[in-house]
């Protein structure tokens, strides 16, 4: 079940306006990187705005609250919009999006099969307990979490979910991937979905690639660049700089005039990242809070995809 996968070629969804393969997740399982290394493929287009979330929130009016809310208030959620994401991409290429809100979002699934009921899906695993904290740590870094003790950001999840605030702030009720995959089994056969875990990409990202690959049928023996690993974890150094560089103020947004969005960011984000060390262990309460919470789910998917995973329990 779990090494399952059909592979096919460049007819059927991949010559329409939309994508012909999602990877839906998980967050913090190396979206971020695998979209920049599968748009290195000749035969694949990604478009340049990684998690777009179209399918997540097609046609609704958001209005997400606290932290961070605008990378939700800034979804695409009108088709015309979404597919000109895609007017610049080959005729013969292979369409794909990068949005981990999809595995997350209730409505997903039914809004990817309304419109591309053939698609072939991506997912990679990661331990939900190391997930959870790498979210916050993401959060941290992001300068949106002010919360500088895990175990009470935990504390705090019903409270900030109940007011508005986006899904990233449920660290704990984010990575239930057994609920969340089996509403995409329902609607989608399982060989549509290739599916790894965050420890097949990290052990060997090119073993990873090449399944991909076949998967959506591009030419497997591509290799991509890996040198460059965006999006990676870790602790500010100094917060304070941390805070300038990710939130607005009179010199970014001075800057703002005269450099271009994409280039003020290629810069922030390289700056950010020199700015980090490495990431600490996940406090022994907050552990053992999220043991209590995950391992149920944990055994949840054991039992839906027929693999053990007694380590994420250990």
């Amino acid at each position: 079940m779990w090494d399952t996968f059909l592979p096919i070629g460049k007819e059927g969804p991949f010559l329409t306006a939309l994508p012909g393969f999602l990877v839906i997740g998980a967050a913090r399982a190396g979206t971020t990187a695998l979209h920049s290394y599968l748009n290195q493929h000749p035969e694949i287009f990604m478009p340049a705005l990684k998690e777009p979330n179209f399918f997540a929130y097609e046609g609704q009016n958001l209005d997400c609250k606290g932290p961070g809310a605008d990378y939700i208030n800034n979804s695409i959620t009108d088709l015309s919009d979404y597919q000109a994401l895609y007017a610049s991409a080959p005729e013969t290429s292979v369409r794909g999006d990068a949005s981990p809100l999809y595995l997350f979002e209730p409505h997903a699934p039914k809004n990817i099969y309304k419109h591309i009921p053939d698609a072939r899906f991506v997912v990679v695993l990661r331990n939900p307990i190391d997930q959870a904290f790498s979210h916050y740590l993401y959060a941290v870094k992001q300068a949106i979490e002010v919360e500088t003790d895990f175990t009470k950001a935990l504390a705090l999840e019903d409270e900030r979910l109940a007011a508005g605030w986006q899904p990233l702030f449920g660290y704990s009720s984010f990575p239930l991937y057994a609920e969340q995959l089996s509403r995409y089994f329902e609607k989608f056969p399982r060989e549509q979905f290739l599916i790894r875990t965050y420890e097949d990409f990290r052990t060997d990202p090119d073993v990873l690639l090449t399944d991909i690959y076949q998967h959506i049928g591009v030419a497997a023996d591509f290799h991509a660049d890996m040198s460059a690993k965006p999006n990676a974890g870790g602790i500010p150094k100094n917060q304070a700089f941390q805070e300038f560089l990710m939130k607005p103020n009179a010199i970014t947004r001075a800057i703002g005039l005269v450099v271009p969005e994409k280039t003020r960011h290629r810069i922030r984000d390289r700056l950010s990242a020199r700015n980090l060390t490495k990431a600490p262990e996940i406090p022994s309460e907050a552990r053992a809070i999220l043991h209590e919470r995950l391992d149920p789910e944990i055994r949840r998917l054991e039992t839906l995809l027929d693999r053990d995973f007694s380590h994420w329990r250990a």
